[in-house]
């Protein structure tokens, strides 16, 4: 799939580019859900997902960049990371939540407190959902195109990343004042 010698990088011959947008959403709302719903296991299925996820994709990242497919492989993943790792992040996020309220209730039953937290973990997911349809949208139909060289790409990742760490430092400002 990397191969720079892919004219379809990232993709199998067989492979469309909506069968991919297909199967990113599919991948994408798999791996927020687990991080998401494990969290009922007191944290530690958030826990489990988010380290798994991390040493997979650092052990992929890792391997193919020895294996000489590193600008093949950057230039693919530079586009969607942002909305992609941070929605992971917001799913775990939402998760940690939940087993914090099973840990430490406070003044609540268990299932008061994970009602409450649910409440506002459910609103992170909503949020990580809509980038995780942004990414899949940008993975399928900009990630794999090699008529752009890797320094455009790496561009437009950069400037996904800036957007999307500027709403979150720049979000909810006037309210909060």
């Amino acid at each position: 799939m990397y191969d720079p010698a892919n004219p379809r990088l990232g993709m199998r011959a067989a492979d469309t580019n909506v069968m991919m947008f297909a199967f990113y959403i599919w991948n994408n709302v798999k791996i927020g859900f687990q991080c998401f719903a494990t969290g009922l296991a007191f944290g530690l299925g958030t826990l489990f997902y988010l380290v798994s996820n991390g040493v997979q994709i650092g052990a992929v990242a890792g391997h193919l960049t020895h294996a000489g497919f590193g600008a093949p492989f950057w230039s693919f993943v530079s586009g969607h990371s942002a909305l992609e790792l941070v929605a992971i992040v917001l799913c775990g996020a939402a998760g940690l939540k939940l087993g914090a309220a099973l840990i430490g209730p406070g003044n609540l039953s268990r299932r008061a407190a994970l009602v409450a937290a649910a409440r506002g973990a459910i609103r992170l997911v909503y949020g990580a959902a809509a980038m995780f349809l942004g990414a899949a949208f940008v993975e399928a139909f900009w990630s794999p195109l090699t008529a752009f060289p890797p320094a455009s790409k790496y561009a437009v990742g950069a400037i996904l990343w800036a957007l999307v760490l500027g709403y979150f430092a720049l979000a909810g400002r006037r309210r909060a004042a």
